[in-house]
């Protein structure tokens, strides 16, 4: 991410924005289409096109564990990879030859999963030794893995620095879970010279079931060493999602099209459920591609 920063940077030292005039796209060959009825046509005010970029989802607050005959512990923060797309569209302020302004709205598919990973408590478990079962205290950890996806919208106001093609934008986002999932893990952190097992039988595990959402838990390997806790819907999802979001971008003028690769950070203001301090946010990384409407 500094990198990137960097050659931002370093963009905006080559084009002498301190000294230059101001440079609009009606100025830099983004004019209308030549038209024998209309000479006179005037630069173009509204672009459209399509977004996508990278998202590193960055999940953090606090989410519980659910209920386990073993200490449930608190998954301070996640993070994963995913990705945005959708379709963007912009709207030139002022006059559109000199313009260094505009309003900017997207209309995006944003997947934002998470994967958490909490150390766990010595637990009791099953050792072979020399042919003879003994239980021995084992290290634990508790996983939990979340797909979130929902369908964004957002307006966003662009300023580029005076005599560059280089700028900054920031505006609200609201966003509506179209799906999600959750699966919890409780797994031995096994040696595999000496492996172990859980001391509970599957029937016995059965005995633990969640009384809140019916979960029974169950082994999800062969030789007893991850117990899945849970898995299902995300519980006590809020509804909606609030963000604000900020960053820089560079345009580079193609043509009739224009090419804006950006960074952006997009810190959640709303819970993911009503239930816990957990909260989604992200680091983004991607281009819109325009093109004059």
């Amino acid at each position: 991410m500094r990198k990137f920063y960097v050659v931002v940077l370093l963009l905006v030292v080559s084009t002498g924005w301190w000294g230059c005039k101001s440079i609009g796209r009606g100025g830099s060959g983004i004019k209308a289409e030549a038209d024998p009825l209309n000479p006179g046509a005037k630069a173009p005010r509204i672009y459209v096109g399509p977004v996508a970029g990278f998202n590193r989802s960055l999940h953090s607050g606090g989410l519980q564990s659910q209920s386990l005959p073993a200490p449930c512990p608190e998954f301070d923060s996640g993070t994963e990879n995913g990705f945005y797309a959708g379709m963007t569209g912009e709207y030139l302020l002022g006059d559109p030859v000199n313009s260094n302004s505009s309003i900017i709205a997207r209309l995006m598919y944003d997947y934002q999963p998470a994967y958490f990973t909490v150390a766990g408590d010595q637990y009791p478990s099953n050792f072979e030794i020399n042919g003879q079962s003994q239980v021995k205290d084992t290290k634990t950890e508790h996983i939990t893995e979340v797909k979130y996806a929902l369908l964004n919208f957002e307006i966003m106001y662009r300023w580029n620095i005076p005599g560059t093609y280089f700028g900054f934008s920031a505006g609200p986002q609201i966003g509506f879970p179209i799906s999600s999932s959750m699966r919890q893990d409780f797994r031995l952190v096994n040696n595999p010279e000496s492996p172990a097992r859980f001391t509970q039988t599957p029937e016995e595990l059965a005995k633990s079931k969640d009384l809140k959402t019916n979960f029974v838990p169950v082994y999800s390997d062969g030789s007893q060493t991850n117990i899945t806790v849970y898995d299902g819907a995300v519980l006590n999802q809020n509804g909606m999602r609030a963000a604000i979001k900020a960053g820089v971008q560079y345009e580079i003028l193609l043509s009739r099209f224009i090419l804006v690769p950006a960074a952006y950070y997009n810190f959640g203001l709303t819970k993911m459920t009503t239930t816990d301090n957990w909260s989604v946010s992200a680091l983004q990384i991607g281009a819109d591609l325009r093109v004059v409407l």
